[in-house]
């Protein structure tokens, strides 16, 4: 990926007269343009871009601190939108602190997708099994570090109603406090990822998953389960209307396994199968594909095909072709 840097130091310098010796701003891109034919078998033309900001500083005990803005035509709806600009991170001694808009993972071992961002987006599927907390972010910290030769990162929202300015513990409704923990260890030629969440709306998950070369490539298979609450009575899900997924408190279990390999220096290819199950009973099946080739100076050409059979208002094959640049 090509960036453009700007050495703020130097213009400081110039402006004002003064020295911030380590500050950088940085300017990256992305872009795709693809042909998609979704589920209901619409033929679509999807253009996304998306430009990034970097910046970042070290203080002189060694702390570096970075944020960012965002500008971006989104591959999920035709909208423009300036995004970002709502978290601050602190890193320092293999360690980093993240302050303000955090995610936390509330779907730990769950694998198996392996389509990119178009056709995630715009597959036209409709599923009737629901999985995921009602809301995974909000404005809280997060902590990710070392720990010897595994890695631990740590997520706490402390309100997921607001994302820059917010209550802690705030006594409106909805305003919940998330907690998540993930834990990634190498042993020899496995590497095991192990997570736990917990919401204040009454949403639990677990889950673990677990990665090894094998043949060439990296096979990946993980369990997950999601102890969600009903979309009806406690409108945590879809605004709490009939409509929506879950119509009972309950488990949601999620197993899946991936496969990706390089087929040479610039052709790679992936697999994945993911089966979830929830507490109405409903049960999907998901099966993934996607082949990507790199045609050099950051662009590549891509296949991504996904199928969906089970209970679903939606499902059946949806397939994307198209091109994507890094800048």
């Amino acid at each position: 990926m090509k960036k453009l840097t700007l050495a703020i130091s130097a213009l400081a310098a110039t402006v004002l007269g003064t020295s911030a010796a380590n500050a950088d701003v940085s300017v990256s891109g992305s872009g795709s343009a693809a042909y998609v034919n979704d589920a209901s078998s619409n033929a679509n033309i999807v253009i996304g871009q998306f430009v990034n900001f970097s910046m970042s500083t070290t203080t002189a005990n060694g702390v570096t601190i970075s944020g960012g803005m965002n500008l971006s035509n989104s591959v999920t709806a035709e909208t423009r939108a300036v995004t970002g600009g709502q978290t601050l991170s602190f890193a320092t001694g293999g360690a980093t602190i993240t302050v303000g808009d955090v995610v936390a993972n509330d779907t730990p071992g769950s694998v198996g997708g392996v389509v990119g961002t178009t056709l995630d987006e715009q597959n036209g599927f409709n599923s009737d099994v629901e999985d995921g907390f009602g809301d995974d972010d909000g404005i809280g910290l997060s902590l990710s570090t070392a720990v010897g030769g595994s890695t631990l990162s740590l997520v706490y929202v402390a309100n997921d109603n607001k994302d820059s300015i917010g209550q802690i513990n705030s006594a409106a409704s909805g305003a919940d406090a998330i907690t998540s923990a993930t834990v990634t260890i190498p042993m020899g030629m496995y590497t095991i990822t192990a997570g736990v969440a917990d919401s204040d709306s009454g949403e639990s998950a677990s889950g673990a998953s677990v990665s090894a070369n094998l043949g060439g490539g990296t096979l990946t298979v993980g369990y997950s389960n999601q102890t969600l609450v009903d979309t009806v009575s406690d409108g945590i899900h879809n605004g709490g209307t009939a409509s929506g997924d879950l119509a009972a408190d309950g488990d949601t279990t999620v197993t899946g396994a991936s496969y990706a390999m390089a087929l040479d220096a610039d052709t790679s290819i992936s697999v994945g199968l993911a089966n979830k199950k929830d507490a109405d009973d409903d049960s999907t099946s998901q099966f993934d594909a996607s082949i990507s080739r790199s045609l050099g100076g950051g662009a590549s050409v891509f296949l991504d095909i996904r199928s969906l059979a089970g209970d679903a208002t939606t499902k059946g094959s949806a397939v994307a072709i198209g091109t994507s640049v890094s800048f």
